[in-house]
C-alpha cells in the first residue's frame, strides 16, 4: 500500500506518454519508465498498488463509475484526471483507459492537459465530490463535462 500524503502542490505533466496497466480488479500490474520516473514512485511499490492510491483523494467516485461503464462496452474513457506524484504533489492530465485486448485488465494512459480548462474542470469536480460527501446521487454528472483539448 502507497503511502502519499497530498501537499496540495501542483507539478505540470511533462510532454509524453504515461502508461500504466490495471488488472481487472484495479492493481497495478505495470508502469512505463514515463511514468515512473515523472512520478518519482519506485516501480516496486507502484506494482500490485491498487489505482486509486495514486489518485487525489478528492477525485468524484462518480468519475470511476463513468469509466467502468465506458470500458464495459468496449469504449475507451476519456476524462479528466487529478493524480499524485510520490511526494504528494499533484498534476492535472487527460486520462485515456480503455480494456487490453486480452480483457485480463486496462490500460491508462495520462497525457498533458490544456492549462486553461483545469479551472472549469477543477471547480466541477470539486463541486460533484462534495454532493458525494453529502450523499447525494452524482450519477450522469461526468458525462456533461466536455473537453476541450
Amino acid at each position: 500500500m502507497l503511502k502519499v500524503e497530498p501537499t496540495g502542490k501542483e507539478a505540470k505533466l511533462q510532454a509524453g506518454n504515461f502508461i500504466y496497466e490495471l488488472d481487472n480488479k484495479g492493481y497495478i500490474v505495470y508502469a512505463n519508465r514515463a511514468f515512473v520516473n515523472f512520478t518519482g514512485f519506485d516501480k516496486k511499490e507502484l506494482i500490485g498498488a491498487f489505482y486509486a492510491e495514486i489518485l487525489d483523494p478528492k477525485m468524484p467516485r462518480t468519475l470511476f463509475t463513468c469509466m467502468r461503464t465506458s470500458t464495459a462496452n468496449g469504449e475507451t474513457w476519456k476524462g479528466y484526471s487529478k493524480n499524485l506524484k510520490s511526494n504528494g504533489d499533484f498534476y492535472w492530465s487527460i486520462a485515456y483507459v480503455s480494456v487490453k485486448p486480452e480483457k485480463d485488465g486496462y490500460i491508462a494512459m495520462y497525457k498533458p492537459v490544456n492549462k486553461s480548462s483545469v479551472d472549469e474542470i477543477a471547480k466541477a469536480y470539486e463541486e460533484i465530490y462534495n454532493l458525494e460527501q453529502e450523499g447525494k446521487d452524482t450519477t450522469g454528472l461526468i458525462k456533461n463535462i466536455i473537453i476541450g483539448e
